[in-house]
């Protein structure tokens, strides 16, 4: 049959079908049951959650669904290699200039400097490990041999995802169970992980042409 491919051996479905995990809360436990009780893979965005938030939205997956499902996390704060994720004084001194006239004119006053953000990616990453889903996803990175093996242990299937061919061959070496190529095509969402999202154009259309 078409849909007995080695992808769905290795995460348990029954279509090779993969919900993208939704972050910055616009997941749901709705969407991640319908796909996975349809046969596909349903997928959670959990980066923004804290490690509380991830285990009482698990609590709520396998309610809805006793079918394989996915966990999304950010390895790194930022898609800007070698970025802290942080806004600085300096930063948000131009922003503010800039458009300061705009609110001035519509008589609101600018958003306050954001606070310094501070990495919750180690207490996360712990949470999805006690918590054992079929299936970790992550962007922006790799992940170390430790953690890799610490999934492999757990019965933890584990995703990376690629934006050019260096990053995948990357991530190929360190391990990773499966890699999802995201080309250009994906948009504004790119989650390069060895160069800037602008100089990581990789164009998947090309294979398949």
């Amino acid at each position: 049959m078409w849909n007995n491919t080695k992808s769905t051996a290795l995460l348990g479905i029954e279509y090779p079908i993969l919900q993208g995990p939704f972050g910055g809360n616009l997941s749901s436990v709705a969407l991640v049951a319908t796909v996975s009780n349809a046969g596909g893979l349903g997928g959670y965005g959990a980066y923004t959650h804290t490690a509380q938030e991830i285990a009482a939205t698990d609590r709520q997956i396998k309610a809805a669904t006793s079918k394989p499902y996915n966990l999304n996390l950010w390895v790194s704060d930022t898609d800007i290699p070698g970025g802290s994720g942080t806004v600085t004084r300096e930063q948000y001194e131009r922003t503010a200039k800039l458009f300061k006239p705009y609110f001035d004119e519509l008589g609101i006053p600018l958003p306050g400097e954001p606070l310094p953000f501070h990495s919750r990616f180690g207490n996360q990453l712990q949470a999805v490990l006690d918590l054992r889903p079929k299936v970790f996803s992550y962007l922006f990175g790799t992940l170390s041999q430790d953690v890799l093996e610490q999934c492999r242990r757990r019965g933890i299937v584990t995703i990376g995802a690629a934006t050019t061919l260096d990053e995948a061959i990357v991530l190929e070496a360190s391990g990773t169970d499966m890699i999802v190529a995201s080309g250009f095509e994906a948009g504004g969402h790119r989650p390069s992980f060895l160069d800037a999202a602008e100089s990581s154009q990789q164009e998947l259309l090309f294979y398949y042409s």
